[in-house]
């Protein structure tokens, strides 16, 4: 059994409070998320540079660390472990996710191409279509309706409160 909501009819009073209110609300937002932006930027004058000391100082020391562990690895890393505890810390090395590296000097378009013309590759490479709508727009060819499409404008409803200042 489909479940139905029967709706009241909206009064021209109902309608007119729900208007201002939503306008006031909005109203309200923008304001407090303006003083809200005023103090996070006031917080990140405060503390960017900072931030970008330690950033750094970070950075440099990872650099060295890793420099250190490639130089040392046979006396850091046994043969079966990548990785150790050391000073707090987790150092070590990891292998990524296999992924296809293109060898300098080479173009994935140009191999891509190649791939077409040798049978035996052509189930490494992919095929997509899509539809250039933006096309479709432009041209308005006839006979879309066969193909279940239309060009057309879907009508939206929208609500933009004019912002006022704030007191």
């Amino acid at each position: 059994m489909a479940k139905t909501t029967v709706k009241a009819k909206i009064t021209r009073e109902a309608y007119e409070t729900a208007l201002q209110a939503y306008v006031r609300n909005s109203n309200e937002i923008s304001s407090l998320s303006a003083k809200r932006d005023k103090e996070v930027q006031a917080l990140n004058e405060k503390y960017d540079p900072k931030f970008a000391d330690y950033s750094k100082l970070m950075y440099a020391d990872f650099e060295t660390v890793k420099a250190y562990c490639k130089e040392n690895r046979d006396k850091l890393f046994t043969d079966s472990e990548k990785s150790t505890e050391v000073f707090g810390a987790h150092i070590g090395f990891r292998d990524g996710s296999e992924k296809v590296i293109i060898l300098e000097g080479f173009d994935e378009k140009v191999i891509a191409q190649k791939w077409v013309k040798l049978k035996a590759w052509v189930k490494f490479l992919r095929f997509t279509a899509a539809l250039d709508k933006k096309a479709i727009v432009k041209a308005k060819p006839k006979g879309l309706e066969k193909h279940g499409l239309k060009v057309g404008k879907e009508e939206t409803f929208f609500l933009d409160p004019v912002k006022t200042e704030a007191a």
